[in-house]
């Protein structure tokens, strides 16, 4: 045995038997020197023959006969794939790209997450709330952060529901799965044109029907929403994703009027909301709703952060109990931890107090980035901002094809989307005017003048105007 090596003896004789056994070195049923005699061949102690005798028992290597001492198992011979070994070998994961500036939409500032206070929480959570961390809580969640959503929904965004009609879980999209399960084989969902790519790729991967509509000046149309005759459509009306339209009180009312005459289901994605500039939040479509037809999706990714995974559904009253029928066994998919220390935070205070310090921390960046826009691109930039969220859009002058600014990007270390990675089908580019997706949540403010000038080498403009 090799005494150099990092390895307990043990486990080192016990590779070498192992290996040994799995190349038929050893024929089937045949016997094992004793621990004494192995110990003295290898040079090595009784009690580390002993220990690898043991794991390889465990593990069903050997086999033991009273008073005879241990045997090898028969082992058939392990059939090797030569061209799935050339596969694993042959496979590189794609490197990830380290960006110098990031106007990713997908991001949040974390600078500034109150880590202290949620520390001092979660040690309350131990010492508080030990019974919900020793059994398998509530598929649903825990009752008390509900009991803070339910609160908290309600003066924020107009939403009146009973907590028990809302669900928690690890991100919008897992919701979304569920969701689907909650509704009949055949379904057809409608999304919005361009949309949330991964609400069509959840949809794929059920095989739901799915019916892209487009968008108007207001939102998501009408006319397209009839003309699909889906039984549910998903939407983001209080700031359409990527596009950035606030769906006016007029067409929120058509879309009321349609789900109740046709009784389909209209999933309100609700996903920045917290964020409006300027003038008070717009409220949710849920708040409008008389019939029971809306289903609210809510996130704490964009006031906290992604990687906390705690998101949020209000179900109709209807749908509850099939629900709760169909996820009566089902164990929780997000962290208890997480969810017990989310309600101390809201209901302590603590996060409405970090949700106007981010409000503002946002509000600068947001005003800061678009003077940087106007200053660097004169003429050959129009900004679509609707004074919402944590992104807008730009229509700049490039001639460059979708593909070819998004290659330039990553060569020029810039994290940038194009509208295409929202469009179902991508758009021609056959036009010098492109649409890019702006998010400024994760640069820092320091940070904009040189992104600024980073993002006009990669589209490159040039001097026509918009």
């Amino acid at each position: 045995m090799q005494r150099d090596t990092n390895q307990y003896i043990y486990r080192q004789l016990y590779n070498h038997l192992k290996s040994d056994m799995l190349a038929s070195k050893y024929e089937s049923h045949e016997k094992l020197p004793s621990k004494r005699n192995m110990a003295k061949h290898m040079n090595v102690s009784v009690n580390s023959v002993k220990a690898a005798y043991e794991q390889l028992l465990a593990e069903g290597y050997i086999y033991t006969e009273e008073r005879k001492g241990y045997f090898v198992e028969p082992l058939g011979k392990l059939i090797i794939n030569l061209d799935a070994q050339n596969l694993r070998t042959s496979y590189e994961s794609a490197a990830e790209i380290n960006y110098d500036y990031s106007f990713s939409h997908m991001s949040t500032d974390i600078s500034d997450f109150p880590i202290d206070i949620w520390t001092k929480l979660t040690k309350r959570v131990f010492q508080d709330y030990d019974h919900y961390l020793s059994s398998i809580p509530n598929v649903k969640g825990p009752i008390e952060l509900r009991q803070s959503i339910a609160k908290l929904v309600s003066y924020q965004r107009g939403v009146q529901c009973h907590p028990e009609q809302i669900i928690i879980g690890s991100g919008t999209n897992t919701l979304l799965m569920k969701l689907i399960q909650l509704m009949s084989e055949n379904v057809r969902i409608a999304v919005e044109n361009p949309g949330y790519s991964r609400f069509r790729d959840i949809l794929k991967q059920t095989h739901t029907q799915m019916a892209p509509i487009s968008l108007d000046n207001k939102g998501i149309s009408i006319e397209g929403i009839k003309n699909a005759q889906p039984d549910a459509i998903i939407v983001t009306p209080s700031h359409q994703f990527p596009m950035g339209t606030i769906m006016p009180v007029s067409r929120r009312i058509s879309l009321l009027n349609w789900a109740s005459k046709t009784q389909s289901y209209i999933i309100e994605d609700d996903y920045d909301s917290e964020f409006k500039y300027e003038t008070d939040n717009i409220p949710s479509l849920f708040s409008f709703d008389k019939n029971e037809r809306v289903i609210y999706l809510g996130t704490f990714s964009k006031t906290l952060m992604p990687a906390l995974r705690m998101s949020y559904m209000i179900l109709p009253t209807k749908l509850v109990e099939k629900f709760e029928a169909q996820n009566q066994n089902a164990i929780p998919d997000f962290s208890i931890l997480n969810a017990l220390t989310l309600n101390l935070l809201i209901k302590d205070g603590y996060y409405e107090k970090h949700l106007k310090k981010m409000h503002q921390i946002y509000g600068k960046k947001r005003a800061y980035l678009i003077e940087q826009l106007e200053m660097i691109f004169g003429e050959n930039i129009d900004i679509k901002d609707t004074q919402a969220g944590l992104h807008f859009i730009i229509e700049v002058v490039s001639p460059y094809s979708y593909e070819e600014i998004e290659s330039r990007a990553k060569e020029y270390k810039l994290e940038l989307y194009t509208i295409n990675r929202f469009n179902v089908t991508a758009l021609q580019n056959n036009s010098e005017r492109k649409i890019l997706i702006i998010g400024f949540s994760k640069i820092e403010q320091q940070q904009i003048p040189d992104a600024v000038q980073r993002l006009k080498k990669v589209i490159n403009a040039t001097s026509g105007t918009i």
